[in-house]
């Protein structure tokens, strides 16, 4: 049986996002997840929406990283060709 390295708890978008961030080829990097597949959880309820931060206080830290993650994400997705 091999051990884990690291074991990451739920294959949700935070799971996921932390194993993608950790992940070489010299670690042995497990995920645990409860349900069938990937995403099933919390994740799934996602409304899908990038928010621009307006419906918090300006220069509220929820209100600076909705910007600071939509600006993320969309170089993430131009980098995999997701423009």
């Amino acid at each position: 049986m091999e051990k884990a390295d690291i074991t990451i708890i739920g294959a949700g978008v935070v799971g996921l996002a932390v194993a993608a961030e950790l992940a070489r080829p010299d670690l042995n990097l497990f995920i645990l997840e409860k349900n069938p597949s990937h995403g099933g959880g919390i994740s799934s309820r996602n409304s899908e929406v990038i928010h621009g931060g307006m419906y918090y206080p300006e220069g509220s830290l929820k209100a600076s990283l909705c910007v600071e993650g939509r600006q993320i994400l969309y170089e993430v997705a131009a980098r995999n060709g997701q423009d």
